[in-house]
């Protein structure tokens, strides 16, 4: 009976001593991670003293918020650089010379997304893509034409391509387009307003113009710019022809 009770007492000891060890290394881990997020959080909030520009504060709490994760990559380590929106790192960017986007929208913003805008990509105000998402402006097999001179893809405003969805070339999407997760979509649906899913995708049900909601949001961005300043992505960033053919008449 003594031994079991001494058996007890040191098992309980034990497991209080490893209770404590796994805190002390919980605290240990956790610090240095700490300390990154209020580095970042610091940077984030004062890059714009240093650099004149705001678009870590401005685009805060939007659908595409600028994070400092994504800056480095493309900023400093030059992953899809060409790029002139913010792209998570694990997305790959081709040819984003040839994509035009509306505020407020960054194709690739999602994590595993592959958007090929050689073949001309454009994609309206405020649509959001989900991760994994696919876009492939150059039919499998050929070469890209450079400049491609219009768009192969083209998606209108207040569009939502949710997760894995793939949008083959040649595909026009009207506005208010919802695209089910994992559908494939190889036809166009200019029209717009309406959900389509399924591979090939197909209409599965329309929506009330009426009831959607055009929004704007004060102080928009397109990509790292804002809005008034769009004007000097052209021929820089964008592919001047391209440009023109959204931004000319605005």
């Amino acid at each position: 009976m003594q031994d079991r009770v001494i058996a007890a007492v040191l098992a309980g000891a034990e497991r209080g001593l490893g209770s404590g060890m796994g805190r002390l290394l919980n605290m240990q881990l956790s610090w240095p991670a700490t300390l990154l997020e209020r580095a970042r959080r610091l940077f984030e909030a004062h890059w714009h003293r240093l650099s004149g520009r705001r678009y870590f504060i401005d685009t805060a709490g939007t659908q595409v918020e600028l994070r400092f994760r994504m800056w480095f990559s493309q900023k400093i380590l030059r992953r899809n650089a060409d790029a002139y929106w913010p792209v998570h790192p694990s997305t790959r960017v081709r040819g984003g010379r040839f994509v035009v986007i509306g505020p407020e929208t960054s194709p690739g913003w999602s994590v595993g997304c592959d958007i090929d805008g050689r073949g001309g990509i454009h994609i309206g105000d405020y649509t959001q893509v989900a991760p994994a998402v696919r876009m492939h402006s150059v039919p499998d097999g050929q070469e890209p034409v450079e400049p491609p001179g219009d768009f192969s893809i083209f998606i209108g405003k207040y569009c939502l391509l949710t997760m894995n969805v793939t949008v083959e070339a040649g595909v026009t999407l009207g506005d208010f387009t919802i695209v089910g997760a994992n559908s494939v979509v190889t036809d166009s649906f200019p029209e717009g307003y309406c959900v389509i899913a399924s591979s090939p995708a197909r209409i599965i049900k329309r929506l009330d113009p009426a009831a959607c909601e055009h929004w704007r949001r004060p102080n928009a961005y397109v990509g790292y710019t804002p809005l008034g300043e769009i004007a000097c992505l052209r021929a820089t960033a964008v592919d001047a022809a391209l440009f023109d053919r959204i931004w000319g008449d605005r």
